[in-house]
């Protein structure tokens, strides 16, 4: 069957009903390459934005892999050149599949991977004041999304660390947490609005923001409908958050090493892409200018 199968192109019935998360975790038990973390943490991304846990090899077609691609550009959180190199590298784990025959064609062969990161460039994903004042005046399906997703606007937090957030991590005025991705320490004093959005403290084991049963893609989900509903014209997902108040700290006169401490940034490295959005707005304003007629 299976000779006559490479004939036709067709997978055997065998190999149809393999669940793709057991080959991956053989594949990487296996690997032996330096690149092993990368592939195993686009294999958690993957299954954060597939959210099926019972998916088959032969189901994985173009479509959720260019539903993958944009959920690593846009939803994932991830900086620079890290989404290019999660789906090469993912990649990997498929083409092991064809080669055993899991899959007649890559999924991929006509998948075109543009990251609006690279370059050290921020595209559409910053909010400027009075489109946070919009989102603000707007109703949002999920209110506790909406408290955690402003209140990070004004706190340099990601979904992760808004998640485990409690009242103990507040302290004289001043935010005290660590960044879940590099444990970084962010020390950064709440402003009038961040306290505002806080309201009345309660217990220090008790959780700021109720969200801890909702999904990444669930978070970003509601945030896609709040900003159309505030019609904003922007893909703005929570991570973005992040971007936002890089940016108005640069604006209002912060200097690199300030923003990239309050960022939880080990160097001012990865904060340069918001200092280049900035210049890149004030080089907009600039060309905006009147012209003269001098005579």
């Amino acid at each position: 069957m299976e000779l006559l199968s490479d004939e036709t192109g067709h997978v055997p019935q065998h190999l149809k009903k393999l669940n793709f998360f057991v080959f991956a975790e053989n594949y990487i038990k296996n690997y032996k390459n330096k690149d092993v973390r990368i592939i195993t943490s686009s294999i958690e991304k993957f299954k954060l934005a597939v959210n099926n846990p019972r998916l088959t090899i032969s189901s994985i077609n173009p479509k959720i892999m260019s539903s993958f691609k944009d959920y690593l550009i846009h939803d994932a959180g991830l900086t620079g050149e890290t989404a290019h190199n999660y789906f090469t590298r993912f990649k990997k784990i498929l083409k092991a599949a064809k080669i055993e025959g899991y899959l007649k064609e890559m999924p991929t062969v006509d998948i075109r991977f543009s990251n609006p990161n690279k370059d050290d460039t921020l595209k559409k994903q910053v909010l400027d004041m009075d489109e946070l004042q919009k989102l603000a005046n707007t109703r949002c399906g999920n209110n506790e999304i909406k408290r955690a997703f402003l209140f990070a606007c004004y706190t340099s937090l990601g979904l992760a660390e808004i998640r485990k957030l409690k009242w103990k991590n507040i302290n004289k005025g001043r935010l005290i947490t660590n960044r879940n991705k590099t444990g970084e320490l962010i020390n950064n004093r709440l402003g009038q609005t961040a306290n505002n959005i806080l309201g009345k403290p309660k217990d220090n084991e008790d959780f700021i923001f109720n969200i801890q049963s909702l999904s990444d893609n669930g978070a970003n989900k509601a945030i896609r409908y709040w900003v159309k509903r505030a019609k904003i014209d922007k893909h703005i997902t929570f991570y973005c958050a992040r971007h936002t108040f890089a940016c108005q700290l640069l604006i209002n006169g912060a200097n690199l090493k300030t923003v990239a401490d309050a960022m939880g940034h080990s160097s001012t490295k990865s904060t340069l892409k918001y200092l280049n959005h900035i210049q890149r707005l004030q080089d907009e304003a600039i060309d905006k200018l009147p012209t003269l007629q001098i005579t």
